[in-house]
């Protein structure tokens, strides 16, 4: 998955975790280590970065790496 890498790669810019060692199931906060407003921020870069449109139903569901891929899959 081409977004996949990019994304992972985008996350990396907000923690210290490398992009290869990244999972799918690792949450943004407990896991990546990103503060509330980091998560903001990183939702905020995502509508830009990646052309998708955040709204208040999805932007509650992110927690972890999968769903915000799932997000600019459009799943």
């Amino acid at each position: 998955m081409k977004n996949e890498r990019k994304f992972k790669e985008f996350l990396a810019q907000y923690c210290d975790v490398n992009p290869s060692e990244m999972t799918d199931e690792m949450r943004l906060c407990e896991d990546l280590g990103l503060s509330s407003f980091d998560l903001m921020s990183l939702l905020g870069d995502m509508e830009d970065n990646f052309d998708i449109e955040l709204n208040a139903d999805n932007v509650g569901s992110v927690t972890t790496i999968g769903q915000a891929l799932a997000l600019i899959e459009g799943k």
